[in-house]
């Protein structure tokens, strides 16, 4: 799976439209960003649980717009306790001040902070159904898409680690020529030295010497490897990048081994060629979940 997608779904009734749009791109770990109306808050925490079990890795950005007849729901609070206070108050205020106006309803309705009219935050319940069906659509649409170009990821990937194990194979052959190409090379200087009476012996402990220096064996191996478990990967079910992110570094590591224990210019060039290949692997694996 890639961890790049999108989409859109369109959710809406009589009297309201909830429109939902997911954008997904390549992160270390999960991590949401959502924005939407305020009277939806009550919904991004179940929201985000829906999602989780959608996106196992990515950045996931919601979006959710809101229009039509929706308001929120409103509740009546009212301090008795305060609105007795004030009307005796009143009464006592009448009596002593000799006053002729009667107290009505309206004058105890205008008293601060008496009669309060607060929103709920509650939004009517068709709202609700619309966002999270919008967003399981979006979503499905979003995984798609991921799958769609992870499928093109992981050919292109294949290409990638078929052309690295063609190159680690043609280092293994060439290795141990490299050792009889040396040996030939200082039987040659000496003779040029000496002329005669080659001390054989010494040629043989100097090759070994050489050779055991030289020895990329263990690192071909390991290579080859995990090019096997890279390949795995490629075909396991679930999230696998990070895993084939580690599988590169490894690689890379005893790429860098072999260019620098080989002493051969041709290895040289093929240790180059294969960490250009290793790199590219390395960027498109950053996109894979």
């Amino acid at each position: 799976m890639s961890m790049t997608g999108f989409g859109r779904s369109v959710k809406q009734t009589d009297k309201c439209m909830v429109q939902v749009e997911i954008k997904t791109v390549n992160h270390r770990y999960r991590e949401f960003h959502i924005k939407m109306p305020q009277q939806l808050s009550q919904a991004e925490i179940p929201l985000r649980n829906q999602l989780s079990k959608q996106f196992n890795r990515g950045r996931i950005e919601l979006n959710v717009k809101l229009s039509g007849n929706i308001s929120p729901g409103k509740e009546l609070h009212i301090d008795w306790g305060l609105l007795d206070s004030y009307y005796h108050f009143i009464k006592e205020a009448k009596i002593r001040y000799r006053l002729t106006e009667e107290a009505t309803l309206s004058d105890l309705l205008r008293m601060d902070n008496a009669v309060l009219v607060e929103e709920t935050g509650d939004i009517d319940v068709e709202v609700l159904p619309l966002l999270f069906g919008a967003a399981e659509d979006a979503a499905d649409q979003v995984l798609k898409m991921r799958e769609t170009e992870g499928n093109s990821l992981s050919i292109e990937l294949d290409t990638y680690i078929s052309s690295l194990e063609e190159l680690v194979q043609k280092t293994k052959e060439l290795s141990p020529m490299v050792q009889k190409t040396y040996t030939e090379r200082l039987r040659s200087k000496l003779y040029e030295m000496v002329k005669e009476n080659i001390d054989e012996t010494r040629i043989v402990s100097e090759a070994a010497i050489f050779a055991d220096k030289a020895d990329i064996s263990e690192e071909t191996a390991r290579l080859l490897s995990h090019i096997s478990q890279f390949r795995e990967a490629l075909i396991a079910s679930g999230p696998i990048g990070r895993k084939m992110d580690f599988i590169i570094q490894e690689m890379n590591r005893e790429v860098n081994t072999i260019g620098s224990k080989a002493n051969d210019s041709n290895i040289a060039i093929m240790a180059v060629e294969m960490k250009v290949l290793i790199e590219k692997l390395r960027e498109q694996v950053q996109n894979i979940e």
